[in-house]
Formats: structure tokens, sequence, C-alpha cells
């Protein structure tokens, strides 16, 4: 049975401090938590495209990570849920030491890894294709031991349905930004010349095809890690840790692998490294690459998605959705967010050829 640290010296009284500040509604509680955390806090780190801020922080000679979130956080709370869960089913989870949601703030506890080095910041430097699958694999592992711990049989419409569901609410939120608006409402694309077919218009297409859906669509669900990109995968030398589990609805094990699908063939770490050209040329027309990655591109055939056709579909698949997704969560960065809806356009070009 896994077991969660319980805190004591310093990080104890830490933990109280945090769990007394989430019971009540306080002005200014960003700066109450800096008061609290005081010269305990070694840095923070901000996100524009998370609602939770990283607080590193010093007790009993040991560095830990406060993840915060204020408000609401409802993100933060299926996290911290998603934790307790895990430990309950015996999943080890050496990184998770206490959390509380509260109507001033939610919090996590964490033990600090490494110096937070990802498999992306390790393929983006040119480590082999076989160091990276096997950090790849160690994660891909437990995330396949805790599904099959919790998995069920449903059929293939209700996933279906969540998953239209999810873009049907995203696409709501990005209909806020109009620059966003034209994209997703556009049928062809333009990239480096070449026409490709617009993201909605490619669903459209898929949803419309009841072989495709039936052959796309898995029939169990479970419990994942449900954000397991290259980016979450986090290593100090030969060690593996996963990050940022996703907490909510019970997931198909292809939603994960189509996070990996997303790291490995769909550039996303690249384009939140920054490594990547972009400029438009028309209305929807664009002059678009990211870093070519030597890693990754010779990482298909070691992980199990690459030997399994329907698999590896399903995940490509998966990876077009999420890049879709999560447009409205980075839209504040109008190229960040182009770059990142180019990218899964290409997938659906890829895909829609695959099925063809």
């Amino acid at each position: 049975m896994s077991r969660v640290l319980r805190p004591h010296g310093e990080l104890h009284v830490l933990a109280r401090q945090l769990l007394e500040q989430t019971k009540h509604p306080v002005l200014g509680a960003e700066s109450a938590l800096t008061k609290t955390l005081g010269d305990r806090l070694l840095s923070e780190l901000h996100s524009h495209n998370t609602p939770s801020t990283l607080y590193y922080v010093l007790a009993d000679g040991e560095t830990y990570v406060v993840k915060v979130e204020f408000g609401h956080a409802q993100t933060l709370r299926d996290e911290i849920q998603w934790y307790r869960d895990a430990a309950r089913r015996g999943l080890s989870t050496h990184l998770f030491i206490t959390g509380h949601a509260g109507p001033s703030m939610s919090f996590l506890l964490l033990k600090c890894f490494g110096d937070g080095s990802t498999v992306d910041d390790l393929a983006l430097g040119g480590a082999s294709a076989g160091e990276l699958g096997r950090h790849i694999g160690r994660a891909v592992d437990r995330d396949i031991e805790l599904f099959h711990r919790t998995q069920r049989h449903v059929s293939p419409s209700h996933v279906h349905r969540l998953t239209e569901r999810r873009l049907a609410q995203r696409r709501r939120q990005a209909s806020a930004f109009v620059y966003l608006r034209t994209l997703m409402d556009a049928d062809v694309i333009t990239i480096n010349g070449n026409e490709v077919t617009g993201a909605y218009r490619c669903l459209n297409h898929i949803i419309g095809n009841p072989h495709w859906v039936s052959h796309l669509a898995p029939d169990r669900i479970g419990v994942t890690f449900g954000d397991l990109h290259c980016g979450n995968i986090i290593v100090d030398g030969v060690s593996t840790e996963v990050v940022d589990p996703r907490g909510g609805p019970l997931l198909p094990l292809t939603y994960d692998y189509g996070k990996l699908v997303q790291s490995i063939e769909g550039g996303y770490g690249a384009v939140m490294a920054g490594r990547y050209v972009l400029r438009r040329t028309g209305r929807t027309e664009y002059e678009f690459a990211t870093e070519n990655v030597p890693g990754y591109a010779d990482l298909g055939v070691l992980l199990p998605i690459g030997r399994d056709e329907r698999l590896y579909l399903q995940s490509l698949y998966q990876a077009a959705l999420h890049f879709v997704a999560m447009l409205p969560h980075h839209a504040s960065a109008e190229e960040e967010t182009t770059a990142l809806y180019l990218c899964g356009v290409s997938l659906f070009d890829k895909l829609l050829a695959r099925l063809s």
C-alpha cells in the first residue's frame, strides 16, 4: 500500500499554516500567503496558461513545492482528489504530502523532485530515443497499472459524448477571442503553401462517419494521470516522476497516449519552449515550423502505440483533440495559441490521411 509522507517539524508547521489560510476568505490572499511563507520562500513560478502558482519553499533543510490556486480553484481541487484516490488505491505517490481546498485558496504540498527537468527538456537538449523511451516507458507503466485497477467497459458512444461535451465547452470559451474564432471556424488552413482542412471541419468528417467513430472510440475508461505529455514527466538522473495529474471523469487510456503523441509527433514541447517559427501570410495562411527533435523522431517504435495501428489512430485522434481543446487556456498569448492550433490541424490532416 502506498504511504503518504506525514509532515513533521518545520514542514508540519507550514502545512498547518497553509491549511488555516484555506479556511476563510482573506483580502489580498496572495500577499497573505507570501507573508505566511516568509523567509522559507525561495522562489515562485507563474504561467500564463494555468491558474496555479508554484512556490518553492525550504523546510527542515529540504526544498518543497506549494502549488496554489486562489478562489474556487476547481482544477486544483480535482488534482488534490486525484492524489488522495491514487494513494487509496495503492499507487505510488512519492511527491504528495498533503493538500486542501477551501474558499480562500487551495494548495498542494509536494516534495521537490530534481531540478524540474522534463522529458521535453531532455529531448530538446538532444537526448537519444533510448533515454527518452526509458523515462516515458516508466510513466506509461504506472499509468497502465492505475488504469487496469479501475477500468470498466462503456459504449464507444459514451466516450464520444465526453469528447463532444469537452469540445463544446472549449469552443464557447474560445469564442471570446476574435482571432481564435477565425481559426476555429475556417474550413481550410494553409500551412507552408499546403491546404489542410480546418479542425472543426475535420471533426465533422469524423463524426459523420459511423465506421470511423467506432474505430476511434475505445470501449473502456478508468483512472489515468490524465495529462501525460512529456512536459509533465520529470526526471532526475535515471529516476522518473509524473506531475500535474488531471482529476475528474474516468477517461480512456488513449487520452493519455494522445498526450504522448501530442508531445512526440505534434511539437507541443517545442511550441511551449518557444522553439518554432511562425509568420502569417494571409487571413488563414501561415508559414510555420517547429524545431526538429531527433530523439522524438526515432521514438515511436519503442512505445506500444507505435506497434498497434488502431491504438495509434485512437491516440492520434486524441492528440489532435488535445490541441484544439487547450486553445482557450493559452489564448492570452496569440502567437503561441496559433502555433498550437496549427499543430492540431496538422495532426488531424495526418489522421484523415491514415483513415482514408
